[in-house]
């Protein structure tokens, strides 16, 4: 399998770094007011770093391990930074989950919904109940 060219991997971790950041920047917001909330969106979003983190690992392999999983580590504290530097309002809010839900949705269907060779629909369909379990909890 040949790797992707460096270009690609600029614009993918940018990309990805974007995303973090947005989950970073509505942290507060969307985790709620009491730990457990946090602890929930914790759990949420380790879940889909770590699926972020094989894909991308498995995809840009050097590049990622030397330079793009510190990109992505530090956008989400960047995201949340800039949340608390700056004046928000609820549609700036609005605006930025519904952004970030569409990026989770595209990157379920795109890398973690499981190929049909390698089928685990069982496991994947308990991982999409279990998810928007804890989600239900937070919101």
């Amino acid at each position: 399998m040949t790797r992707p060219s460096k270009d690609i991997f600029i614009f993918e971790i940018s990309a990805f770094a974007m995303y973090n950041l947005l989950i970073g920047y509505l942290l507060v917001e969307l985790s709620g007011e009491h730990v457990l909330d946090y602890i929930i969106y914790f759990i949420v979003f380790s879940f889909h770093f770590i699926a972020n983190n094989r894909i991308l690992h498995l995809t840009h392999e050097d590049l990622y391990t030397k330079a793009g999983r510190y990109i992505l580590a530090v956008s989400v504290l960047v995201g949340w930074i800039i949340y608390q530097l700056t004046p928000t309002s609820e549609l700036v809010i609005a605006f930025f989950s519904a952004f970030l839900t569409g990026g989770v949705v595209l990157n379920i269907l795109n890398d973690e919904l499981p190929d049909e060779k390698n089928n685990s629909f069982p496991s994947f369909i308990a991982g999409i109940i279990f998810i928007a379990v804890l989600l239900q909890l937070i919101i």
